[in-house]
């Protein structure tokens, strides 16, 4: 092979129009151009792990999901943050995204029947404050003194042929600090997000709605300072339901070790 064959333009396996000079989306068996890289799902992993007769049975899929989400009925949509939740009750469908022109974007439509589980995972970033002494250096304040951050994210396992997991990002900019009306709102979307994505792995109907009603009136509600009885009033739902009880949550609350109860 001479030392330019390398660099040769080469052709998408599935539409056969030329590819980038890096050789586009690389697959056990082929390669796939930008266009049609661009028709997968957004959560598919491990390409260089399908054949091309996986991604053309994978296309044909997206495009069978796009009928779907044309044909989608709202009967709910749940959610206080940046990301929702739309539910098609009456046919068990669900789609999470924070495109507000989602319909255009074909997002993944989920059975309720492919919903395994959730989780919400609250990041906290720690910078540390400096003071200048005398000589104008930067230097820790005695004791030490620290400034929060926060990213809200749920994470739903879903029983797919293409992938496991998908996280949702639930504020669309950093919170700064634990003790304000933006760190509870997000907090309680990702406690929401889960508890109404438990009820549709459930599946009884009545749970279902009394779910989402219970969280809409709750983040209707004045924001109430935050103090030990926090999640006996935000997980009120979740007694009773086994390992989902207030302590779920408060393991997830990095603010919790900032207060003394």
């Amino acid at each position: 092979m001479g030392l330019f064959d390398a660099f040769e333009r080469k052709n998408c396996d599935v539409c056969g129009e030329k590819v980038g000079l890096l050789g586009g989306t690389k697959l056990k068996d082929g390669r796939l151009c930008k266009k049609c890289a661009a028709k997968l799902s957004p959560w598919i992993s491990g390409l260089r792990g399908f054949t091309l007769e996986d991604i053309d049975r994978h296309l044909a899929e997206r495009e069978e999901n796009l009928e779907v989400v044309r044909n989608f009925n709202i009967t709910h949509v749940v959610g206080n943050g940046y990301t929702k939740l739309y539910i098609d009750l009456d046919n068990q469908l669900a789609v999470i995204t924070s495109n507000s022109n989602w319909r255009s974007s074909n997002p993944d439509v989920f059975r309720f029947s492919q919903l395994v589980s959730c989780d919400m995972n609250i990041h906290e970033t720690e910078t540390e404050l400096k003071q200048k002494d005398p000589e104008g250096k930067e230097v820790s304040y005695n004791p030490k003194r620290f400034e929060y951050s926060y990213n809200f994210n749920v994470t739903l396992n879903v029983n797919s042929e293409w992938y496991n997991t998908v996280t949702f990002r639930m504020n669309n900019s950093t919170v700064k600090g634990f003790d304000n009306d933006q760190y509870d709102k997000y907090y309680l979307a990702c406690e929401e997000m889960c508890e109404v994505i438990y009820a549709l792995i459930g599946g009884d109907r009545d749970d279902i709605e009394e779910t989402i009603a219970y969280y809409k009136k709750l983040a209707a509600q004045t924001s109430v300072k935050y103090d030990s009885s926090y999640y006996t009033r935000t997980s009120y739902r979740t007694v009773g339901r086994g390992s989902r009880d207030q302590n779920y949550y408060r393991q997830r609350d990095p603010r919790s070790n900032h207060y003394r109860f």
